[in-house]
């Protein structure tokens, strides 16, 4: 069976894929379609130690939180083809970042891009490729870029190329227009002392805006965002540099409400070497202290995931719902009122299910709300609600039920109860 189960793998990855099989594209709703099939991508950055690692232990791992996408920087190395292997293999797609960002005005930049779209376009694990990190940021070559991807795509139709840009250029998203398939920003607004971003919006509800500004920029494209898993001086600010469960539950279903089609998490999970870049180290000259304070994070990020990992679970279970089709007027559940009145309070998005409608709902407020939901037509005979993945279940009256929001406080309605896990 073991040899039977090589061979396959062997046939997948050195080319007996079809390009059809592997190609990657989009619903007219921008849900990806992976192989035609809708993908929701939960996506992790830093995963070294797991593509290090032979025995796929720690992958088994990861995949045991509900991700379903790794970052990939490791094309070149020894062993990289063996590495996407095994990722594939553990149920992981990836997105690859471009030699040289695929900014063309790079020296020697055009013959390794070939190289490397070459060498990867055919293999199963390939989702999507990714240009330079926060381009305007590092002042990557606009024009430099566009012909990277006029290069890519001729090389390669059949996966789209990633954006992901810093939000401190949300006044400036419009110079990457065209160049891209998919557009993302990074955020990471926890502690919120630190005023993160370049809106005026600096609270967890930021998700709503800047996905607005990358739509703006781009137009009708698809978006992601890359959220917080990670703290930015965990040192100094202790558990609180780190988003809770509640924010990040907030976070992840206020982005999809405003239409995300996947969600990638800066941090790292396994971790044995400093990593500054995820917050896990320390600049301390003294050896003994460096040690002691590199343990401190670890433990800060340890407590962090451990808290997290139901939540990802969630996220997992949660992404069938979100590739779903909206739901149509009238076939929908529908807020009808909410107190106390504001701009900003309950904000949500009605799916459809084949057993019937679902609603995704967040209050982006610091205020806690009620508030009353109407169901379809047609559904007269419903005596009560499930709240998803909370337990529980409310009493339809007439047609109507009613619920509690605490403050960032999130909720799914639907009318069958959960699938199980």
């Amino acid at each position: 069976m073991r040899c039977l189960s090589s061979l396959i793998l062997a046939l997948v990855t050195c080319g007996g894929t079809s390009a059809q099989g592997t190609k990657v594209t989009f619903r007219g709703d921008h849900t990806v379609l992976a192989g035609e099939k809708p993908f929701f991508p939960i996506g992790l950055y830093y995963c070294g130690e797991e593509f290090e690692d032979e025995t796929g232990r720690l992958f088994k791992d990861l995949r045991g939180y509900g991700f379903n996408t790794l970052g990939y920087y490791r094309y070149g190395t020894p062993n990289w083809k063996k590495e996407l292997d095994r990722a594939y293999a553990a149920g992981f797609r990836v997105w690859v970042r471009g030699d040289s960002g695929f900014d063309l005005d790079v020296p020697g930049a055009e013959k390794r891009a070939i190289e490397q779209v070459r060498a990867l376009r055919g293999h199963p694990a390939l989702l999507f490729w990714e240009f330079q990190d926060e381009p305007i940021l590092n002042k990557v070559s606009v024009e430099g870029s566009r012909k990277g991807y006029q290069l890519v795509k001729k090389e390669d139709p059949n996966h789209p190329l990633l954006v992901v840009e810093w939000p401190g250029a949300a006044d400036r998203f419009q110079l990457w227009r065209g160049i891209g398939d998919i557009f993302g920003t990074d955020l990471y607004p926890i502690p919120r002392k630190r005023m993160y971003g370049r809106l005026p919006n600096h609270d967890i509800t930021q998700m709503r805006d800047y996905i607005a500004a990358l739509r703006k920029a781009h137009g009708d494209k698809p978006v992601m965002l890359v959220l917080q898993a990670w703290a930015w001086e965990p040192l100094n600010d202790g558990e609180k540099g780190y988003p809770t469960v509640l924010e990040s539950r907030f976070m992840a279903y206020q982005a999809v409400i405003h239409g995300a089609t996947g969600l990638f998490y800066y941090g790292q999970v396994h971790c044995t070497k400093p990593n500054s870049a995820s917050g896990l180290d320390s600049e301390a000259k003294d050896a003994a202290t460096r040690m002691k304070e590199f343990a401190e994070c670890l433990r800060l990020n340890k407590l962090f995931w451990e808290k997290h990992k139901p939540f990802f679970q969630e996220l997992e279970r949660a992404s069938s719902i979100f590739t779903l089709r909206d739901a149509k007027p009238g076939e929908a559940i529908a807020l009808l009122k909410q107190d106390p009145l504001g701009e900003h309070g309950i904000e949500s998005r009605a799916k459809q299910s084949e057993k019937g409608p679902v609603l995704l709902a967040v209050n982006a407020d610091s205020r806690t709300r009620t508030a009353t939901f109407r169901l379809p037509e047609g559904t007269k005979n419903i005596k009560d609600v499930h709240v998803l993945f909370e337990n529980r279940k409310l009493a339809v009256t007439n047609g109507t039920f009613t619920d509690e929001f605490a403050p960032y406080d999130t909720h799914v309605y639907s009318l069958s109860p959960p699938a199980p896990r």
